[in-house]
């Protein structure tokens, strides 16, 4: 818990740290909040994820957020569309000094992002989100595993996938 100080009063009023970065929130432009957590899956924005009707919340540029539960029930939304989900078996890490308060985790995503983008997959899935210290010095461990939705029983190649990652009309641009 956090405390807040009011002018000219001597108690302290307990605000919970949720509170904290929901203004926190309000004030990025087109990013979410750091409510990632292991097991949560991020998702390319596309006509496809569009289609499924899961619920996401915007996370970073292209890339949207699923809740927990959402994530959970991804792979079934997929199948019943006659699509497939992949499940990359390499594992991505990233690691990151925890000096940066809020954003230590968003910076540890934003790298597995990019090596996911490097890949041309079209979703993440977090592993594990650990806080360690080495020598006294904190850091954030996060590791995620590749993941894919496409049509068909075998995963394409990267070339494959690089021309269909190409935008189509009316669908943003990976920066």
């Amino acid at each position: 818990m956090l405390f807040q100080d009011h002018a000219r009063t001597e108690s302290l009023k307990p605000v919970h740290a949720c509170e904290c970065r929901r203004f926190r929130a309000d004030n990025m432009r087109g990013c979410m909040p750091n409510t990632i957590q292991a097991a949560t899956i991020l998702v390319k924005q596309s006509k496809l994820l569009q289609s499924l009707g899961v619920e996401s919340e915007p996370y970073c540029r292209n890339w949207r957020s699923l809740g927990i539960l959402e994530s959970s029930g991804l792979d079934q939304k997929v199948r019943a569309a006659g699509w497939h989900l992949f499940f990359m078996a390499g594992e991505l890490r990233a690691v990151v000094p925890a000096w940066g308060g809020q954003n230590t985790i968003r910076r540890g995503v934003k790298r597995l992002l990019a090596k996911t983008r490097l890949q041309h997959f079209n979703c993440l899935e977090l592993s594990h989100i650990l806080r360690k210290h080495f020598l006294g010095i904190p850091y954030v461990s996060i590791a995620a595993h590749p993941r894919h939705i496409q049509e068909g029983c075998q995963i394409h190649s990267i070339e494959q996938r690089a021309q269909d990652a190409v935008p189509m009309h009316g669908e943003p641009r990976d920066k």
